[in-house]
């Protein structure tokens, strides 16, 4: 999480008219060019529980902005935390030995009692691709990176 003054920081850049308080559409803007899909409507909402302004469905203050921007990114690190967890766990079904590595029989192995017909050229080459120090095997960080290619394909 931020400290206070890169918070600071980064209201300053989002109050692109340098009145004091931050929009919206401003906030929506940013927010969607950081990649988190949050509508208006949404923030809206989250303005109306927070604002102390006479416009509260407009525009937040620094103080509230603080108080908005931990609530976002904590939702966000809570989602990448239970996404890090869920792939611990397929990683720990691949890895059968439990040496924290996935090798081509591991795999092989969990695919077929998966009932999915895997042949162990198939599996190597599924290894190979990913197996960034080249040691034939998979650890968990090459695995993310596997089913981060899986999933965007």
């Amino acid at each position: 999480m931020a400290n206070l003054d890169e918070i600071r920081r980064i209201y300053e850049i989002i109050d692109g008219n340098a009145d004091g308080v931050v929009s919206v559409g401003e906030i929506s803007c940013f927010v969607n060019r950081l990649g988190i899909p949050i509508s208006e409507q949404d923030i809206t909402c989250m303005f109306s529980s927070l604002s102390n302004h006479e416009d509260k469905f407009n525009c937040v203050g620094f103080e509230e902005f603080v108080h908005l921007y931990q609530s976002i990114f904590s939702n966000e690190d809570a989602e990448l935390e239970d996404e890090s967890k869920d792939l611990m766990e397929a990683f720990k079904v691949f890895d059968r030995n439990e040496d924290g590595y996935i090798s081509s029989t591991e795999l092989q192995q969990v695919l077929s009692s998966l009932g999915l017909i895997a042949q162990g050229q198939h599996c190597e080459n599924m290894i190979c691709r990913f197996d960034s120090d080249c040691n034939g095997v998979l650890d968990f960080m090459e695995f993310k990176n596997m089913m981060a290619s899986k999933l965007s394909s």
